[in-house]
């Protein structure tokens, strides 16, 4: 019942989100943009070390060379990792195996210069901050460093809410007669993470991910080229 309720308020957010966008699409400003596109996160934190997802995005122009951008992503974490940490409750070393079924998602937004301009491809460079949800489903076997036998227990939840920044670059190349561009960006990103005062906490202090997106950009009511 309980991940009935998670996947039901999960569904929700993704629902409003994808509303959100399509009413910001009907409004009728030269040059903005729906971009869809898959999502794939290499970063520090084991919890969510190797991500695949999608991203979901609305860019605007807001100057002759420039856009602000606003995008909702959510990517999946299913690979195992195993750690040992000492824990601040008993200071004894214990011994993990995890199965994650976890997730992040991410309400971002960016403002990106046009660097390149010619008849087909554009490049542009940016700062972009977001605000990251990493939501935990784990299957969890435990044991003390001098002990054999494991004790199994599952983890589930809304692990934190942390901020963001990151660099944005983008490369983009028109097709379909300039109403759509194919479009492949790279992130580097730091996310905020330590929990001061968290007992046995493995946290880091810091999360660095390196993210890219391949995917396509319909653009509504297409800007003519200066």
């Amino acid at each position: 019942m309980r991940q009935f309720k998670t996947n039901y308020q999960n569904m929700k957010k993704y629902i409003l989100s994808i509303l959100f966008l399509i009413l910001l699409s009907q409004i009728p400003v030269l040059g903005q943009g729906v971009a869809i596109s898959g999502l794939y996160t290499h970063g520090s934190y084991y919890k969510y070390q190797n991500a695949l997802g999608y991203e979901i995005a609305y860019t605007l122009p807001i100057k002759q060379k420039s856009r602000l951008g606003f995008s909702f992503s959510q990517s999946f974490n299913n690979t195992y990792y195993e750690y040992v940490f000492e824990s601040d409750a008993d200071g004894r070393d214990y011994y993990r195996k995890v199965n994650p079924k976890n997730q992040r998602l991410v309400l971002s937004a960016d403002f990106t210069v046009r660097i390149l301009n010619k008849e087909k491809d554009q490049i542009f460079v940016g700062p972009a901050i977001g605000l990251n949800f990493f939501i935990t489903n784990e299957s969890v076997d435990e044991r003390t460093a001098n002990e054999s036998a494991y004790d199994h227990y599952n983890s589930s939840g809304l692990e934190a809410v942390r901020g963001g920044i990151s660099l944005l670059l983008e490369y983009d190349r028109s097709v379909f007669s300039n109403y759509a561009s194919l479009f492949i960006a790279t992130r580097p990103e730091a996310i905020f993470f330590s929990r001061s005062g968290l007992m046995g906490s493995a946290d880091p202090f810091m999360v660095g991910n390196l993210n890219f997106n391949l995917g396509i950009r319909f653009h509504l009511n297409r800007e003519k080229k200066e």
